[in-house]
């Protein structure tokens, strides 16, 4: 999985210097050209949406993402084996929710697929394939987390060796 990890943490920084690249492009075009291509846009709107797909992933593996704290907070004086059975419980949900999403995102890149973009002319199946990607890494950490625990690196996992 670090593997997994480590892929996904250089698209995201490829798609976040791609983006800067096209937008600076864009602002320079504007300018002093007067126009702007309509394939900088839109490959700049593609890599941000792939960008923030990847990063929330991302958050999944690193225990970055919104969470459901609420209940184990609040009872937080449990026993830890009762508060890792609630905090796999919950982190199931979040698989669940992940791999519906998933479903739905292969449905919109399969539906896209006969579409092409206006800007670059490729099929919209491209742009669109980052949501079932995404959601099935996600889902993937998810899992990860109910099986092993927080990873490593993840802020859960560093609160019991802070005190």
């Amino acid at each position: 999985m670090n593997i997994v990890d480590g892929a996904l943490r250089a698209l995201v920084t490829l798609c976040l210097i791609g983006l800067t690249v096209l937008v600076l492009f864009q602002v320079v075009s504007r300018y002093v050209f007067g126009s702007v291509p309509l394939f900088a846009e839109e490959t700049a709107r593609f890599a941000m949406i792939w960008m923030a797909m990847m990063a929330a992933a991302l958050g999944v593996r690193d225990a970055a993402n919104i969470r459901i704290d609420l209940v184990p907070a609040a009872i937080g004086r449990l026993s830890p084996r009762v508060l890792r059975l609630l905090e796999a419980l919950l982190e199931s949900v979040s698989l669940t929710v992940f791999l519906v999403l998933a479903w739905y995102g292969l449905d919109a890149m399969l539906f896209a697929h006969g579409q092409t973009s206006p800007g670059m002319g490729i099929p919209l199946s491209y742009p669109y394939a980052v949501m079932p990607i995404a959601f099935v890494c996600a889902a993937v950490f998810s899992a990860l987390r109910i099986v092993y625990g927080p990873a490593e690196h993840s802020p859960e996992s560093q609160v019991g060796g802070a005190e």
